[in-house]
C-alpha cells in the first residue's frame, strides 16, 4: 500500500491510516476503597494492521476521591517505529512519567470526562542509525488536556465523543505537538456495566517544528478498537448486598 502525500503551499506531510487495538482499565484494589491501579495497553498498526507503527503500555496508582474524581500518576513506555517520513529511521523508545487529574460529571444521558495530564518523557536518539544504542535521550515536558462526553443511547449502547490537545514546554522547539479528535460506539458488555468495548474513528494531526523529523508533520487517520473496565480486583458482597440482588431479580 502506497502513503498518500497531500501537498500544502509547497509543503508536503504524510497520511497514514492506522489501526490502535488496545485496553483500558481503572481498578480499585477492593470494592469501596479508594486506591487501585490504572492500566492502558495498545498494539499500534499503520495501515490499519498490516505495519508496524508502535507498541504502548501505562501503569499507575489510582485514588478515587469522595466526589467520583481521580487523581492517578505512574509511567508508561511506548516503542516506536519507523513508518513514514516523517519517522526517525530507526526504532526508538519513549519513557514517561505521568501525573493526571480526572474530573466526572454526571448527567441524567451520560457522563462529561475533563483529564489534565502532564508528562515527563525522555526520547531515545542517535547520531548513527547504524550504530545498536542510543548517544541520549532528549527530554520533554508535555501537556495534554482532554474533554470527552459519552451519550447513552439505552442500557446496552452509548456514544463517545472527546478531543485532545497536547502541548510541549520544553524544549520550546513547538507548542502544539498534536491533537486527537475521536468519535465512536461503545457497548456495555455486563448488566454492571463494568466492562466495555468501543470502536471509533481517530483524527490524529502532528505539528512538527522539531528538527528530529526535519520540521515535517503528518496525519492519521485511525481505526480505534479498545476494551475498557472499572471491575474492582477484589469485589465485597455483604449478605445483605447479595440478598437485594437477588430480590431484584423476583
Amino acid at each position: 500500500m502506497v502513503i498518500p502525500v497531500i501537498e500544502v503551499q509547497g509543503q508536503s506531510y504524510p497520511v497514514n491510516y492506522t489501526g490502535w487495538y488496545g485496553y483500558e482499565g481503572y481498578h480499585a484494589f477492593k470494592e469501596g476503597n479508594p486506591w487501585g491501579l490504572m492500566g492502558e495497553a495498545y498494539w499500534i498498526r499503520d495501515q490499519v494492521i498490516l505495519k508496524q507503527n508502535a507498541l504502548f503500555i501505562r501503569a499507575g496508582l489510582n485514588y478515587y476521591l469522595p466526589s467520583g474524581n481521580r487523581i492517578n500518576a505512574g509511567f508508561a513506555y511506548q516503542y516506536n517505529y519507523p513508518y513514514d517520513d516523517a519517522s526517525l529511521p530507526y526504532n526508538w523508545p519513549d519513557y514517561r512519567l505521568f501525573q493526571q487529574y480526572l474530573i466526572r460529571v454526571h448527567k441524567p444521558k451520560g457522563l462529561w470526562q475533563f483529564r489534565f495530564r502532564i508528562e515527563e518523557r525522555w526520547l531515545g536518539r542517535k547520531t548513527d542509525v547504524a550504530q545498536t544504542t542510543f548517544d541520549y535521550y532528549k527530554y520533554e515536558t508535555s501537556a495534554i488536556v482532554m474533554v470527552k462526553k459519552s451519550f447513552d443511547f439505552g442500557e446496552k449502547f452509548y456514544g463517545v465523543l472527546y478531543d485532545e490537545v497536547w502541548l510541549v514546554f520544553n524544549p520550546l522547539d513547538r507548542i502544539l505537538d498534536q491533537n486527537r479528535a475521536y468519535a465512536g460506539l461503545g457497548m456495555n458488555l455486563d448488566k454492571d456495566k463494568e466492562w466495555r468495548i468501543e470502536i471509533g474513528y481517530m483524527h490524529q494531526p502532528n505539528f512538527s517544528s522539531s528538527v528530529d523529523t526535519d520540521n515535517r508533520s503528518r496525519l492519521n487517520h485511525a481505526l480505534r478498537v479498545t476494551v475498557t473496565s472499572d471491575v474492582p480486583f477484589r469485589r465485597l458482597y455483604s449478605r445483605k448486598n447479595k440478598m437485594m440482588k437477588e430480590l431484584k431479580k423476583l
